[in-house]
C-alpha cells in the first residue's frame, strides 16, 4: 500500500471525525421525539417495545453482506449510499401513523444506521493503517459528541416546530455536510481495500478463524456490560437507589462521562503499556466497580439515598473507564488477523456481538425477574471479567497506532422505561 503524504492523512481524519459526529446525532436524533411518536401510532408501551425490537433485524442484516461491498466498491462510496438511505427513512418516520408501516420504516432507517457504521469503522481501521503513529485525534469520541448534540437539538425542538419539520432539518443538515466532508473521506483508489482484496482469503459470512471468534467473543463480553446499564440505569436507580426522577440519570450520566475519559486517554497509556494490558486491566477494573456498586450501593441507599447515589455514581464512572479500552482493542486486534480483511472482521465482530446481544437482553431481563436486579448485574459483571482473561491473552494484536480509529457501537440506544413512569 503507498502511504498517501501527510497533508492528505489530515484532511482525511477531520472528515473522518465530522462523519461520526453526523452519524451519531442521526442515529439519535429522535430520541427526544419518543413520546411524540408513540401518542401518534396509539400503542401500548408493550406494543411499543416489540417494534422497536424488530429493528435488531435491520441492523443485523448489512452485517451479512456489508464487507462485499466496501470491498468492492471502497468504503466512501458505501458511507454516502447508507447516508443518504438512512436520512431518507429517518424523514419518513415522521410521516405515518400505522404501527406496522412505522416498524417497517424504522427497520429499514436501522439497517442503514448500520451499514453507516460498518462502513464509517472500516474507513477507520483503513485509515489507521496508513498513519505509523497516532494522529486520528480521538475519533471515537465524535459519535458521543454527535448523540449528545441530538438529546440537546430535539429536546429544543420539540418546543419550537413539529416533529415533520425537525427531521426533514435534521435529514436535510445531515446530508449537506456529508457531501461536504465525504470528499475529504479517503477514495477507493487510496482506502487499500484492493490490496486487502488481494490477500483475502474467501469464506462463507458464518466461517471465522479461531482467533476471530476469539475475539468476538471477548468483544461481545467487553460491550454487553455497557448495553446493560444503558437498558437497567433508569430502573437501577428508581429500584435499588430509590432516588427522584431528576435525578436517576446521574449514574447513567457518570458512567458515559467514565467511558470519554477512557476512551481520550487510551493513546497516552498505549504510549506506556500495550493495548491488550490496557484493555484486560480495565475490563477488571470495570467488572470489580460493577459489582461493588451491585453489592453495597442499594444498602448504603437505605441508610441515606443520597450517599448511595454517589456510591453508586462513583462507581459506575469507574466501571465506564475501565470499560472504554475494551472495543478499541478488539477491533484493532481483528483487523490484523492473517487472510481477514479489515471490513470483513469488523463485520463478523459486529455480527456477533448484535445476535448474541438478542439473548443476552432476555436473560438479563429473565434474570431481573428472577432474582432482582442487583443480583443480575453479576451477569455482566461475569462478562467483563471473562473479557478482560479474552483481551489478555488473545488480543496481542492490537496496535497502539489504532486504538483510535474503533468507535463505540454506533446505534439507536433502548432504554428500560420503568412501569409506572410509562403511564
Amino acid at each position: 500500500m503507498q502511504r498517501l503524504p501527510g497533508a492528505r492523512l489530515r484532511k482525511a481524519q477531520i472528515g473522518l471525525l465530522s462523519t461520526f459526529v453526523l452519524m451519531g446525532h442521526g442515529a439519535l436524533a429522535s430520541v427526544a421525539w419518543v413520546p411524540e411518536y408513540i401518542d401518534r401510532l396509539g400503542v401500548s408501551f408493550a406494543t411499543w417495545g416489540t417494534i422497536i425490537g424488530f429493528s435488531v433485524i435491520g441492523s443485523i442484516t448489512p452485517l451479512l453482506f456489508a464487507s462485499r461491498l466496501i470491498m468492492r466498491f471502497g468504503s466512501r462510496p458505501v458511507i454516502r449510499f447508507a447516508n443518504y438511505s438512512g436520512m431518507t427513512f429517518l424523514v419518513l418516520l415522521g410521516l405515518t401513523s400505522d404501527p406496522a408501516l412505522w416498524m417497517l420504516i424504522n427497520v429499514f432507517f436501522n439497517f442503514s444506521m448500520s451499514l453507516l457504521g460498518v462502513s464509517v469503522n472500516s474507513h477507520a481501521v483503513l485509515l489507521q493503517k496508513q498513519i505509523s503513529i497516532n494522529i486520528i485525534g480521538r475519533m471515537h469520541a465524535g459519535w458521543s459528541l454527535g448523540a449528545v448534540g441530538a438529546a440537546i437539538t430535539g429536546a429544543i425542538s420539540t418546543t419550537f416546530m413539529n416533529l415533520e419539520l425537525f427531521l426533514v432539518i435534521v435529514a436535510i443538515a445531515t446530508i449537506f455536510v456529508f457531501e461536504f466532508t465525504l470528499r475529504w473521506l479517503l477514495s477507493p483508489e487510496e482506502d487499500g481495500h484492493n490490496e486487502e482484496r488481494a490477500g483475502v482469503v474467501k469464506r462463507k459470512f458464518y466461517q471465522m478463524p479461531s482467533q476471530l471468534w476469539l475475539l468476538a467473543i471477548g468483544l461481545f463480553a467487553a460491550i454487553y456490560p455497557e448495553v446493560a446499564v444503558i437498558d437497567w440505569a433508569a430502573v437501577f436507580a428508581r429500584d435499588v437507589l430509590s432516588v427522584d426522577v431528576a435525578l436517576r440519570s446521574i449514574p447513567f450520566g457518570t458512567f458515559m462521562i467514565g467511558m470519554i475519559i477512557g476512551r481520550l486517554s487510551m493513546t497516552r497509556l498505549a504510549e506506556r503499556f500495550h493495548p491488550h494490558t490496557i484493555a484486560s486491566r480495565g475490563a477488571l477494573l470495570a467488572a470489580i466497580a460493577l459489582a461493588l456498586a451491585a453489592i453495597g450501593a442499594g444498602s448504603i441507599a437505605d441508610f441515606n439515598t443520597t450517599v448511595g447515589l454517589i456510591t453508586a455514581s462513583l462507581l459506575w464512572g469507574i466501571a465506564g473507564l475501565g470499560l472504554a479500552p475494551a472495543s478499541p482493542a478488539f477491533f484493532s486486534a481483528a483487523g490484523h488477523v492473517p487472510g481477514v480483511s479489515t471490513a470483513w472482521a469488523v463485520s463478523r465482530l459486529s455480527l456477533f456481538n448484535s445476535s448474541v446481544s438478542i439473548g443476552a437482553k432476555a436473560m438479563m431481563g429473565a434474570l431481573v425477574e428472577g432474582v432482582g436486579l442487583s443480583t443480575a448485574f453479576f451477569f455482566p459483571v461475569a462478562l467483563a471479567f471473562f473479557s478482560a482473561f479474552i483481551a489478555e491473552q488473545f488480543a496481542k494484536r492490537a496496535r497502539k497506532s489504532e486504538l483510535d480509529a474503533a468507535a463505540p457501537p454506533t446505534g439507536p440506544i433502548s432504554i428500560i422505561v420503568p412501569p409506572e413512569e410509562a403511564r
